[in-house]
């Protein structure tokens, strides 16, 4: 723990070894930390702090306030040494770490990315500016889709809290059970009442960290992609009247087209009879 000028903070470092020189890469970083809401401070070495985004409850240890440090060394004309220096309000398991890992291994992904990502890969159409379909044929842009390393982030992440959480929940049942069983058993009336609140309560309590911890691990694997929210965005709701106004497809394609076929008119015909 440091009780330097970063206070009370539990801190995390690691290396990382970034294709380019050490100007190109503190460039990209710096460029690429304020997407992940970090505030750059300086960039020699490259500092950034980053605020509270969430609430407690529903927060994971990338969405708590802390500081990141960087210090780059060139080890090569063409790779640069990356020291991540971390210092966050708490550490509780080594899936917090992990977590801390993969989101500077997305950093690092994001800031490698080719600048010139704006060609749309199916056509061949250049798309200049803030776009998210090509203009000439509408494919979603490959610009859109996040890198593989920011999923296995939000992933470490959401699954290391929700793990704390249930095991929480298992705490808190446990100690519930192991303060108020004896009481209940001691035949005591004022003892055995204070006992079944105990449990009552603990047993709430654990059920509440149970199913948050739950909660949370299900919107962690269930994560949308940008191009999936932005196709539900503008995909057309149909109410329950329209429904009704709709028509029922035909069975077959000749179903279909015969009842396009206006009917013949009957022409009677007279029966003439010898006389």
């Amino acid at each position: 723990m440091s009780n330097g000028g970063r206070g009370a903070y539990e801190e995390h470092h690691f290396r990382r070894i970034i294709p380019g020189d050490v100007a190109a890469v503190r460039s990209r970083l710096c460029a690429v930390l304020e997407d992940f809401n970090y505030i750059v401070l300086s960039d020699t070495p490259i500092q950034a702090r980053r605020d509270k985004t969430r609430n407690f409850l529903v927060s994971t240890i990338l969405d708590c306030e802390g500081r990141l440090t960087v210090g780059l060394k060139s080890i090569s004309p063409v790779s640069t040494m990356a020291t991540f220096d971390y210092a966050v309000p708490y550490l509780f398991s080594k899936g917090d770490r992990q977590a801390l890992e993969r989101e500077a291994e997305a950093i690092i992904a994001v800031a490698g990315r080719p600048l010139n990502e704006a060609v749309c890969s199916s056509c061949g159409t250049e798309n200049g500016g803030d776009v998210r379909f090509c203009r000439s044929c509408g494919v979603p842009l490959a610009q859109n889709k996040p890198p593989g390393e920011i999923e296995i982030m939000r992933l470490t992440a959401g699954i290391s809290t929700s793990k704390q959480e249930i095991l929480m929940g298992l705490v808190v049942a446990l100690l519930s059970v192991a303060l108020g069983l004896p009481m209940i058993q001691s035949g005591q009336t004022p003892l055995s009442s204070i006992g079944w609140v105990l449990l009552s309560l603990g047993g709430l309590m654990a059920l509440v960290f149970q199913l948050i911890g739950l909660k949370r691990l299900q919107g962690a694997l269930h994560v949308r992609s940008p191009i999936q929210e932005t196709a539900d965005k503008f995909q057309p709701r149909i109410s329950g009247d329209d429904k009704g106004v709709i028509s029922t497809p035909p069975a077959s394609v000749t179903e279909s087209t015969t009842s396009l076929l206006e009917p013949a008119e009957c022409i009677p015909v007279s029966i003439q009879t010898k006389e």
